[in-house]
Formats: C-alpha cells, structure tokens, sequence
C-alpha cells in the first residue's frame, strides 16, 4: 500500500501542478531502482481537460531537494500515441509513433509521422520529428528521407 500512495503522488505531480491524473492500462510495473514507472497496453492517462492515449507509457522520475521529494522528470508514450492539450487561449492536438515530454522544461517531442495540430488557430505541422517548447511557444520540425515538412495554416484575405 505504501509504495501505491508514492506511485499516485508521482503521477499526480506529472505536470508539475495539483491537478488529480487518471492513467489506465491493461499492465503496470515499477521499477525503484530505474526509477521508472511502466504502463502498457491501451494506455490512457487523463489530466484535467488535457489526455494521452498510447500503447506503452514510461514515466521517470527523479529526487529533489534535502527532503528528498520524487517528483516526474519525464516521460515517454510509444505507440500510436496521441495527445491533446487544452490551454487558456489554445488545443493542441498531436500524433506520433513516440512522444516524450521533459516536465522541467516543457517540451514535447514527437517522433515519427509527426503530426501537430492548433485547432485554435487552424495551423497543422507534419514532420518525422516535430519540437514544440511549450514554455517559449518554440516549434522545429524535421522532415525526412523523401518525406518532407508540411506546414499549413489559414490565411484571410482582405
């Protein structure tokens, strides 16, 4: 029972604020000494109005501070992974073979038939390798062998 509660304190501090964070899969390991977290098999994680949907969800975790806190470092989906973030004035919707996420600095990577969609503000990027910084609003994309980036938006005339 004691280690489930510090598994639930890890994944409710997953994006660094109080918010309670559902993840259902059909398998579950931990690993202290990796400290690493393993979902797998129709993953689901729920945040607030923000989810993830994957085949296989890592979550690494690491300590902090002289009281030792563990809080989330990063994490990896894998497999037809999918997300969409809702945010004050935007959602995001994203796609990919692979997504990390580096908690610290808010940067999502999404790897592999790369797709980035703000419905918002009707821009959609397509690449093998898409950067998005969510801290700074920063965005590279990669494109690749024959597969070049796409970017489109909508644009209003006068």
């Amino acid at each position: 029972m004691k280690y489930f509660i510090v598994i639930f304190i890890l994944i409710s501090s997953l994006y660094g604020d109080e918010t309670d964070v559902d993840i259902k899969a059909n398998n579950f390991t931990a690993d202290k000494s990796k400290n690493s977290i393993i979902f797998s098999g129709k993953v689901s994680m729920i945040k607030g109005e923000d989810t993830l949907y994957s085949d296989k969800l890592i979550v690494y975790t690491k300590t902090v501070g002289n009281a030792n806190k563990t809080v989330i470092q990063n994490y990896i989906a894998d497999g037809h992974v999918s997300i969409k973030l809702k945010r004050p004035t935007t959602v995001m919707i994203g796609k990919g073979d692979k997504i990390t996420y580096d908690v610290d600095n808010q940067v999502y990577v999404i790897t592999g038939n790369g797709y980035l969609e703000d419905v918002t503000g009707e821009k959609i990027i397509k690449g093998e390798k898409i950067y998005y910084d969510e801290k700074n609003q920063n965005t590279n994309i990669d494109g690749g062998k024959n597969k070049p980036v796409q970017f489109k938006l909508k644009i209003e005339s006068k």
